[in-house]
């Protein structure tokens, strides 16, 4: 007895197993075939919303990441800017005058400027005063013969000069002995000449005497006096200063 199937039969059971296999082969239920569609975390990079997160979900947007900020911009530096070391100071300049008045008087790590300053000022203030009363000024450096303000004079107001040679020459109030011109010695002395009284001063008084101590004279101040070579002292009091005749 034969046992296959007919054709017809076999036929009949071949069609449901062929629509199986195409159903898993179809385009349709395959992965790759299907639609791409963005992922949670692609679309929350992107800074929107999914569109296909329900109502109410918990996910949230993962914010973007800020902009960095250069250094220079930190900084508040323009990346090309060129950053100077600090220069030393000038050396000052002074003329040939100036020099010679600063010579030896300026302390280390003195300032030029302001010892000049003074030596300037003190030509200043006794230019002025000649403008008034020349002869204030005689007496002035018959008063102070101040070395600075010998060389003030000598570097920076040389017109002075006859003044300052003529202060040397005259003698303020005080003891003197009779011999050389100097009176703001250790042992002050005053040469033999004719001398007055600047501004014939009220209550002024000089005695003239000789070596023994005799009186040769004595002036009020409102005349010349002659100092000869026989006298050997000299006292003068309220008399301001003496100017060599």
């Amino acid at each position: 007895m034969k046992t296959g199937l007919k054709p017809p039969l076999l036929g009949m059971l071949l069609l449901p197993m062929l629509g199986m296999a195409t159903g898993c082969s179809s385009p349709d239920s395959s992965p790759e075939a299907a639609p791409p569609s963005a992922s949670p975390l692609s679309s929350a990079s992107s800074g929107a919303p999914s569109s296909s997160a329900a109502p109410g979900s918990s996910r949230t947007a993962v914010p973007t990441s800020a902009p960095e900020t250069s250094a220079a911009e930190g900084t508040g530096t323009a990346p090309d800017a060129v950053v100077q070391s600090p220069q030393p100071a000038p050396e000052p300049t002074f003329e040939a005058e100036q020099e010679q008045y600063l010579q030896d008087k300026v302390p280390e790590g003195g300032d030029p400027n302001a010892v000049l300053q003074v030596g300037q000022e003190r030509c200043d203030q006794l230019l002025s005063a000649r403008a008034i009363d020349e002869e204030s000024v005689l007496s002035e450096l018959i008063m102070s013969p101040a070395q600075d303000t010998a060389d003030a004079v000598a570097a920076l107001c040389p017109e002075l000069l006859p003044v300052l040679d003529a202060a040397k020459l005259g003698f303020p109030d005080g003891v003197f002995s009779v011999g050389e011109a100097a009176p703001h010695g250790e042992q002050p002395s005053i040469a033999p000449g004719i001398y007055r009284a600047y501004g014939q001063p009220e209550g002024c008084l000089i005695t003239v005497y000789t070596g023994s101590g005799e009186l040769l004279g004595s002036h009020d101040g409102s005349a010349p006096v002659t100092i000869g070579a026989d006298a050997a002292r000299v006292e003068s009091d309220q008399c301001y200063t003496w100017f060599r005749s």
